[in-house]
């Protein structure tokens, strides 16, 4: 008898969960991760935007929703709206410290793709300034090397 108390409740607990309003970073974003994987990217793009109109997130936590989407499109090959996505991200975390992540160098060549190369340049310059508090910053000077080279 108690076992079936437990899945009730249990039964309950995961309707709640399904149904609560998303209002942290975590919700939005580990939603819309679940909504990628199962390839419901409309779905997904959705749940970030909600939570990037939201103010009581912060600008980096905004940033990285953008930036999810951006990777998104990156992925579906449609790099006009991921570049459109990465320059709200970057937009916002301007004056924000972030880390260093190996996806930098996709996110230059989303530029690329979309035929943005000078943008492609500004942002990596931006990004090797970002050297001052994370050194592996660093890692972007062959792509800046590529992008200086690399003709239209």
């Amino acid at each position: 008898m108690l076992w079936l108390l437990c899945l009730v409740l249990y039964g309950i607990y995961k309707i709640y969960k399904s149904k609560r309003p998303l209002t942290k970073f975590d919700h939005f974003y580990d939603k819309s991760f679940y909504l990628e994987e199962k390839k419901r990217y409309e779905e997904a793009r959705d749940v970030r935007n909600q939570g990037i109109i939201l103010n009581t997130l912060t600008d980096l936590e905004r940033a990285e929703l953008h930036l999810a989407n951006g990777r998104m499109f990156l992925k579906l090959k449609q790099y006009e709206q991921a570049t459109k996505h990465y320059d709200a991200s970057f937009k916002l975390a301007k004056y924000e410290k972030f880390p260093y992540s190996e996806g930098f160098d996709e996110v230059i060549e989303a530029y690329l793709y979309a035929g943005r190369k000078e943008d492609a340049l500004i942002i990596t310059n931006d990004m090797l300034k970002r050297q001052s508090y994370d050194q592996k910053f660093k890692k972007l000077e062959p792509l800046k090397e590529k992008l200086l080279s690399h003709e239209d």
